[in-house]
C-alpha cells in the first residue's frame, strides 16, 4: 500500500469531525458508501457516517471539507478514532469548546489570536 498523509480529526463542542484527507484515507482501509450528505464508512460491527458540514470554521491543519462523525448504535467513536490514529489514517487536529475557539487558534487570524502571523497581520502584540 502506498504512503498517505494523515488526515485531521477534531473534537469541537463534544462532537468529532474529520477533514477530506481523512475520508480519502478511510477509503484505503474500509468500504465507503456515498450518502446524500457525505459518506458512510463501513467498520467492524456497523458504520460511521461522515456528514459534510456546510460553511464550517477553518480548523488548524484542515484539508478540504469538514465532516461531522456519527456512529451506528454499538460503535464507539472514541474507540474508532483511536484505531484510525493508530493506523496512521488521522492525527489529532485539536480539541475546542466551540468552532469560534478553533477559528482563533494559531493561523485562525482573529484579532485576539496570539500567534506570530496574527500579531504581524494585525500590527500589535498580545503578550
Amino acid at each position: 500500500m502506498s504512503q498517505h498523509q494523515p488526515g485531521s480529526i477534531y473534537k469541537v463542542g463534544g462532537r468529532r469531525y474529520v477533514d477530506s484527507q481523512a475520508v480519502y484515507n478511510f477509503a484505503q482501509r474500509h468500504e465507503i458508501v456515498a450518502e446524500h450528505d457525505g459518506w458512510r464508512i463501513m467498520v467492524p460491527g456497523g458504520a460511521v457516517l461522515c456528514a459534510r458540514v456546510e460553511d464550517p470554521a477553518d480548523l488548524p491543519g484542515q484539508r478540504g471539507s469538514l465532516y461531522q462523525l456519527s456512529a451506528d448504535p454499538g460503535i464507539s467513536l472514541k474507540a474508532q478514532s483511536s484505531a484510525w490514529m493508530s493506523q496512521g489514517l488521522v492525527q489529532a487536529g485539536g480539541t475546542f469548546e466551540t468552532s469560534a475557539a478553533a477559528k482563533t487558534s494559531c493561523g485562525g487570524c482573529g484579532k485576539t489570536c496570539g500567534c506570530g502571523p496574527c500579531r504581524l497581520k494585525h500590527g500589535h502584540d498580545h503578550s
